[in-house]
Formats: structure tokens, sequence, C-alpha cells
């Protein structure tokens, strides 16, 4: 059986040898690579490098606020112990931050990712998500999705000249759809993400084929499927919906 809970001694030994002589991700996003659509603005210095002022910027949306009152897959709002997508972005980000140091990424840019990511979600969790898109497509001939929607608050409806590498892996993190292999996918340009977001609008199924443009991203949207599949279980046992029994915990206890 595969030991999911730590590393093997090769690679432990392989990740400390690079470190020691100062090894660096040639995959990884560097603060140069940021791309903005207004250059003259958020210029990264050395106390608030690029991505850190997208983290920055995010955490302030008065959007980021709405997290609090969101619950995840249970809408068992009056239940205090039910998760709300404030824990779960914030899991996403620690889960996903972990992994990135280890492979050497960009840390910062994976914060960004990771707390941004569901901030266009629906209250009532996928559910309400369904019936917003079934209103959405009736008016307007689109689709409503929290990722496209996320989008829209970050940089349309306040603007906050955020990177083209977050917002890209904000569109791209849905981790229902999973894949056999994360290869990014690049982009240069915001002619080419605005191209992306419109196929999305425009084709359910299109959102199935996004694949983000770094590796941060990647890194992001498996630890979304990573976060949500652990605390779904623990908030269904909380809801009294499974049985402890029904959880398998490798032998570990909650």
């Amino acid at each position: 059986m595969l030991n999911y809970h730590e590393l093997s001694k090769e690679l432990q030994k392989e990740i400390i040898r690079d470190r020691q002589v100062g090894w660096k991700n040639p995959y990884a996003c560097t603060d140069e690579q940021v791309i903005r659509k207004n250059r003259e603005r958020d210029k990264a210095s050395l106390w608030r490098p690029a991505f850190v002022r997208d983290v920055e910027k995010i955490i302030h949306s008065p959007y980021y606020n709405r997290y609090t009152d969101k619950t995840q897959v249970f809408s068992f709002f009056l239940n205090d112990d039910i998760s709300r997508r404030s824990l779960h972005v914030q899991l996403v980000s620690r889960i996903a931050r972990n992994i990135g140091k280890l492979l050497g990424l960009n840390c910062d840019l994976i914060e960004a990712v990771a707390l941004g990511h569901d901030i266009g979600h629906t209250p009532f969790g996928h559910a309400g998500e369904r019936y917003l898109d079934e209103l959405y497509h009736e008016k307007t001939g689109q689709c409503f999705q929290h990722n496209i929607q996320s989008v829209r608050v970050l940089d349309g409806m306040f603007e906050r000249n955020l990177s083209l590498q977050t917002l890209d892996g904000i569109l791209c993190h849905n981790g229902e759809f999973e894949q056999q292999e994360y290869r990014p996918c690049r982009m240069d340009t915001f002619e080419e993400f605005y191209e992306k977001m419109g196929n999305s609008s425009q084709n359910k199924d299109y959102i199935k084929t996004l694949i983000p443009s770094t590796l941060e991203g990647c890194v992001v949207r498996i630890c979304d499927m990573v976060a949500y599949l652990g605390k779904d279980r623990q908030d269904a046992k909380k809801a009294k919906l499974i049985e402890s029994s029904d959880i398998f915990t490798q032998g570990r206890s909650e």
C-alpha cells in the first residue's frame, strides 16, 4: 500500500541537496514574469513582491468577507461546525503552499490563486450555483459558473489590476474536473485569457478543458480537491449524515 503520510527517504535527501546548492525550479513563475493590464501600477518592490500585491488586493476585497457566510457542500448554516468557504480557501492555500515549497514554486502566486479562487462562489454551494446557472442561462443564454464569477469580481467589479497569472489560476481552478496530467498551458496576453473566459461562458463543457498557465495554478487546482474531499467527509459526519465507520482513515483517529 502506498504511504501518503510521508515522502520517501530518497526523495527527502534529494530535496535537501537541492536546497543546499540553491537549486531553483526552472518551471516556477518568477516575479519578473508578472503580466498586468496596467503595467505602470503595482510595480513590485523588495517589501511587496509582485504576487504578494495580488494576495493583498484579494483579502482586502469586500467580497472576501462574504466567504464567512457561505457554506461548502452542506448548507446547514445554523450548524457552526460546518465548514465555510473562508476555511476552505485557507486550507487550499496551506496545502498548496506546502507542496509548492517542496517543488520550489512561487508560493506567493499560489497563495493569491488559492485565496481568490472561490470569491465568486454562490451561497448554498454547488446547488446554489446550479440554480443560478438555470436562471442566468434563461435570461442571457450564457452559463453561470463560480470560477468565471470570481474573475468578474476581481477583474471587473473592482478592477484590482491583478496579474494575468493569478486571474488565470482562478479561472482554471475547478478541481472537480480531474485530469490524468496537469501540464501548464502557456498564456502570454490578456486577449488570450478573455477568449478562454468567453468560451467558458458560452459552453458549459468547455470548463472541463481549462488548464492553468502556470505550475502554481496546477498545484492549487489539485489541492482544491484535496481540501474539499477531506472536509466534506468531516462535515457529513458532523451533520450526522454518515457514521465514523464510513470514513476511511487508514487507522488514524480524527
